[in-house]
């Protein structure tokens, strides 16, 4: 269960996780100590980042064709 602050905030925006819960400290994470590496068993964290890179689909990358190529080819 989130906590009051969520539903108490001044703009009227919630923060979410995909499936429509709502987070009470959206950019917190799971630690160990203070300065140390982030836990994986954090559901947020974890739904976060297996969205990060679907949220835009990039567009083409256009590579070079025979740039680096000097001389002659010659088959005998």
């Amino acid at each position: 269960m989130p906590s009051q602050q969520v539903f108490d905030s001044k703009d009227g925006a919630v923060y979410t996780t995909s499936n429509g819960a709502p987070v009470a400290r959206p950019y917190a994470a799971q630690k160990i100590g203070s300065n140390g590496p982030l836990l994986l068993q954090d559901f947020h964290h974890i739904d976060l980042l297996a969205h990060f890179d679907r949220e835009r689909i990039p567009e083409r990358v256009v590579h070079a064709k025979g740039a680096g190529a000097h001389g002659y080819f010659e088959v005998t």
